[in-house]
């Protein structure tokens, strides 16, 4: 009912993706095979699924679509969505990133392209307070925006100004004041930030320069803060932090070319790289050209997952997860019944939900049951349609 037109950029040539094996072999290998068990379109209109994000007690989504507006929905028990409000919020530019505070669950940032970070109060819909950087008179464009594990600072990074300078912002939030900024880390673009998930003064950022770098925010300046730095050596798209079983911060990276790269924060080493060709022979396809991967989420045990997907036929004949074990990525979940191209998720480890929106404006919920008791019938082999060969940088369609 809620199907749209929304092309995909990597859509541009006809070399059909398919599986590499057969059904009985990949239901033995992904053991889970996994039907939604809510979804709910945000809009009848055209528009696309871009940023997602949750609360802490797991209980509401946040959701910015392409279409600038932002929208909330609730997890009910037994994991169905209900909309909670479809005008949250609604811009004049582009949303680049919707964050819950780690503490409150109604609280709800949500950063802008024109260069503002809106506050709001989800229980009254109120916008409370908007934070944003007029130190050099305009307000600089952003790119993304995340808050520290205590919810006292929110830090918001740039594209690069006219200056030639790309910044991270920080701002106090309590007190609701510009902190101040770096801007000799990045020589391009800032793509993502991200704090740690338990030290409140541990940050990192990642550039299109290739550069991911990690600061201490409880040092005076941003020399003495930037603690260490990884040169991926291609634009980075997106990176979250892991733990592994003995407790040692990884940070992991999906770059521009839907490659992963797995660091070890303190000794500075490469831990693990799995370029697009091998994460697709991870997940029993054929086409590299069409491998999506989407990102990374802990478990919560010491070990991480990557979800990841085709792009061939709108994304509907794969979307799967790879679970990280000892440097190699082994075969995890299927998700049938997905019905587009996937751009963001969550993933809720209390109740083990998968949360996915993407490039038909739904959101989707599976339920991961680690008894089995979720198994349904594998996805059916991919169908023969066609698409021109291009090797494509991530699609953004904004």
């Amino acid at each position: 009912m809620f199907e749209v037109d929304l092309q995909s950029s990597d859509e541009e040539s006809p070399v059909p993706d398919a599986n590499s094996c057969g059904d009985q072999e990949l239901i033995q290998l992904f053991q889970q095979q996994i039907s939604p068990a809510s979804e709910t379109a945000a809009s009848l209109k055209r528009t696309c699924g871009l940023h997602i994000a949750q609360s802490c007690d797991y209980d509401k989504i946040a959701v910015g679509l392409s279409r600038c507006e932002l929208q909330l929905f609730q997890v009910r028990e037994g994991g169905q969505l209900a909309v909670e409000s479809r005008t949250l919020g609604r811009y004049e530019s582009g949303i680049r990133g919707v964050r819950f505070f780690n503490g409150d669950p109604n609280s709800l940032l949500c950063c802008t392209q024109d260069g503002s970070v809106f506050l709001y109060d989800v229980r009254t819909s109120d916008k409370v307070f908007r934070y944003e950087d007029t130190s050099e008179g305009a307000k600089k464009t952003m790119t993304s925006c995340d808050i520290n594990q205590n919810d006292r600072v929110l830090c918001a990074s740039s594209e690069v100004q006219k200056t030639g300078d790309s910044f991270l912002l920080f701002f106090d939030v309590r007190e609701r004041n510009y902190l101040g900024c770096y801007w000799e880390c990045h020589s391009d673009d800032i793509t993502h930030v991200r704090f740690h998930p338990t030290n409140p003064d541990l940050f990192a950022s990642a550039s299109v320069d290739g550069l991911i770098n990690v600061f201490d925010i409880s040092k005076v300046t941003e020399d003495d803060a930037m603690q260490y730095c990884f040169n991926v050596e291609t634009a980075v798209d997106s990176i979250n932090w892991h733990a592994d079983p003995t407790g040692r911060d990884l940070v992991s990276c999906v770059t521009t070319t839907n490659d992963l790269h797995l660091y070890d924060v303190e000794s500075q080493d490469s831990v693990a790289l799995f370029d697009r060709a091998q994460i697709t022979k991870s997940l029993r396809r054929t086409s590299a050209i069409d491998c999506n991967v989407v990102g990374t989420h802990n478990y919560g045990n010491g070990s991480f997952f990557v979800l990841a997907g085709s792009n061939f036929n709108r994304g509907k004949d794969c979307l799967r997860t790879l679970r990280y074990d000892n440097k190699t990525l082994l075969p995890d979940r299927s998700f049938g019944g997905n019905k587009q191209i996937v751009r963001a998720s969550v993933y809720n480890e209390k109740d083990q939900y998968l949360i996915a929106t993407g490039e038909c404006g739904l959101i989707t919920l599976w339920k991961c049951r680690t008894d089995g008791s979720e198994q349904t019938g594998v996805n059916g082999a991919s169908k023969s349609l066609k698409q021109k060969l291009h090797v494509s940088h991530r699609a953004k369609p904004y």
